[in-house]
């Protein structure tokens, strides 16, 4: 059951693109031979930053994912994802997400595969997580699997503002098995190397500031004519241009080059349970930099995981 394989990493990497191109991906050895109708994946994530699309929030929000998948052996799969602020004092419940989708394949070799997905969030307006604003997406994947599995990425999203943007991204990444154990040969450890490019539009609130210059009547006592000698009552006044300082704002959307990103997936497998942790280290582009703060430095997160599927 290769298609099942394909179903869940393809899932679980649809979703976690939504919200930083990475999530657990739990391997399906044990079950490939069932004739099961039905599977279902269970999963817990710790994330120490929440990021999405190679943007990280200035708050730097961790998380913790527990999620929920039924998968079906035609591909068709139905996905819960919670998500838990672990940030100390404040931690708490900030939502979820459901993502109905489908995966399929071009070949019988399974090289050549998609998926499409659509997620709905629910999240509070108040929520410090970065997907606070989002209310849904639309996501397609394209992936080819040789000596390197490539796979192109899409995502419409729409926030609650009813803004739109289009996210694309770029995956090469490489399976390299450091041992194999069991019959099958399917338990064991693995890391993958794994690079992503992302680019895409961003719908947000600049501010920026203008200067004009205003006339101002000023009142100057000094100023002595023979016609406020005649008439001392008369007002003495100075016209004067004063340069005025106004903060605006601006909706700002343009398609950009937004990241690069590396990662190093180290992946243990026993039947059907498998442990992840996985470094990453990512480098942002064409960030907005706001009055006092530079956003466009590279940052450091990591993600650790455990996945049943049964």
């Amino acid at each position: 059951m290769k298609i099942l394989k394909l179903t869940i990493i393809v899932l679980m990497a649809g979703l976690a693109f939504n919200a930083a191109a990475q999530n657990v991906k739990p391997d399906t050895a044990g079950i490939q031979n069932s004739t099961k109708a039905i599977y279902f994946n269970a999963g817990l994530q710790y994330m120490s930053n929440l990021t999405y699309a190679g943007r990280k929030d200035m708050s730097g929000v961790p998380v913790l994912l527990p999620s929920f998948t039924v998968i079906s052996k035609q591909g068709l799969f139905l996905s819960a994802t919670d998500y838990f602020d672990v940030n100390g004092p404040k931690s708490g419940a900030e939502g979820l997400a459901i993502t109905p989708g489908y995966v399929f394949s071009f070949d019988d070799k399974k090289q050549f595969g998609g998926a499409i997905s659509v997620t709905k969030y629910f999240i509070t307006n108040k929520s410090p997580i970065i997907l606070s604003s989002f209310n849904a997406s639309i996501d397609g994947q394209l992936s080819y699997t040789g000596i390197f599995k490539f796979t192109i990425s899409g995502t419409y999203s729409i926030d609650k503002g009813n803004n739109r943007d289009i996210i694309n991204n770029a995956q090469i990444e490489k399976d390299i098995w450091l041992y194999k154990t069991g019959a099958l040969k399917s338990n064991g450890l693995k890391i993958t190397p794994t690079v992503n490019l992302y680019s895409g539009t961003q719908s947000f609130t600049e501010t920026y500031y203008t200067n004009s210059q205003v006339p101002r009547a000023l009142a100057n006592p000094a100023i002595i004519s023979p016609i406020t000698t005649l008439f001392p009552g008369l007002s003495q006044q100075e016209i004067l241009n004063q340069t005025v300082t106004q903060a605006k704002q601006r909706e700002v959307k343009q398609y950009k080059l937004l990241a690069l990103s590396g990662s190093l997936p180290v992946t243990y497998t026993l039947n059907s349970w498998q442990f992840t942790i996985t470094p990453y280290l990512t480098q942002p582009f064409n960030q907005v930099s706001y009055v006092g703060n530079s956003t466009n430095g590279s940052y450091f997160f990591f993600t650790a995981g455990a996945s049943l599927t049964f």
